[in-house]
């Protein structure tokens, strides 16, 4: 079937549109539309500016897809503080709705707006100006690279002037890819400002960005495995192939094999009852990638159960990456299954 390096160009493309991103929205106003609109609720902007010019800042939350991840950075620098992130529960869209409260955008005929769920507190809000400081050398180092990528440079929400790092002036959702979250949080830890001896990122706080990357990365994961199997559970003869009813899942947990996270092969494209199935070990996968009812269930009554049985022994669908030998074995080991 072939080595994950043999994948072809427009494979790799098509992977990369499906990754999840990372979005920064820079909030200064309290109300921010009020209502459903409200903060936490969801992201939105005019779709024009008041001259009828359109803002990148503005379009790019029609660009956001479910389970994208949005920062939140809140307020007025020196008094801006990045508070948490939500996840999107839908995709961006345009509405002639109205934010109850659109304040000085309320000239605007039509909105973008994306859908927010599962809000998450830092235990300690970053202050903006301390990260401006603490991290000026890899801010301004990735200021520089990005603004060498020219027409790709991504649509960030600061720029250096005058000496000096500050918020650029209506950016209001911003691209973050895993560079600028690194230059911005390091690596998830504390984080003290050397002169003054001041925590900038408390521990606490640092686990949960390092959690919230976790999560960054499975869902990337889950959606190139989805794509690696072109959208459709790899279970024998399983018909699903709608997207909201497939788990990209692992076959090794990600807790488990830090070594194998991120890697293709160790994924499989699954329905949610496959995926479920082969979770709680009801089956695995032999070494010839064949399905391996486990023998404890085999008397079972549940329907589930004798439907894996009909196709014991029977090969999955295999993709161009074909799963590791690895974490066959984790999976082996944990669900106690001997194929």
């Amino acid at each position: 079937m072939g080595h994950p390096a043999s994948l072809s160009l427009r494979y790799l493309a098509e992977l990369k549109s499906a990754t999840v991103m990372t979005y920064l929205e820079m909030s200064r106003d309290i109300d921010h539309g009020g209502g459903t609109w409200a903060f936490t609720n969801c992201v939105w902007a005019p779709t024009k500016k008041r001259d009828g010019a359109n803002w990148p800042f503005w379009e790019k939350v029609q660009e956001i897809q479910q389970h994208d991840i949005i920062i939140h950075l809140r307020g007025t620098p020196p008094n801006a503080y990045f508070v948490g992130y939500s996840v999107a529960s839908g995709d961006g869209f345009q509405t002639t709705r109205r934010p109850p409260k659109a304040g000085e955008w309320d000239y605007a005929d039509a909105f973008y707006r994306a859908d927010l769920t599962g809000f998450t507190s830092f235990h300690q809000p970053i202050n903006l100006t301390d990260v401006f400081t603490s991290r000026r050398a890899e801010l301004e180092s990735y200021f520089e690279l990005n603004n060498l990528k020219g027409s790709e440079k991504l649509n960030v929400f600061f720029v250096r002037q005058s000496g000096r790092l500050q918020c650029l002036n209506g950016a209001y959702l911003s691209d973050i890819d895993e560079a600028l979250l690194k230059a911005l949080f390091g690596d998830g830890h504390q984080i003290v400002q050397p002169a003054s001896n001041k925590v900038v990122i408390s521990v606490e706080t640092g686990s949960q960005i390092a959690l919230m990357r976790v999560r960054i990365g499975q869902a990337r994961f889950a959606d190139a495995i989805k794509g690696l199997y072109g959208d459709r559970c790899c279970f024998p003869e399983c018909t699903v192939s709608d997207a909201r009813f497939l788990v990209g899942a692992h076959i090794a947990r990600w807790s488990d094999n830090p070594k194998l996270r991120g890697e293709l092969g160790n994924g499989l494209c699954l329905c949610l009852i496959h995926d479920r199935a082969f979770e709680i070990g009801l089956f695995t996968l032999d070494q010839h990638f064949r399905v391996f009812v486990n023998p404890n269930f085999e008397r079972s009554s549940s329907s589930v159960v004798q439907d894996l049985l009909i196709h014991h022994g029977e090969q999955i669908r295999l993709a161009s990456v074909l799963p590791l030998e690895d974490a066959l074995i984790e999976h082996w080991i944990r669900t106690g299954i001997e194929p």
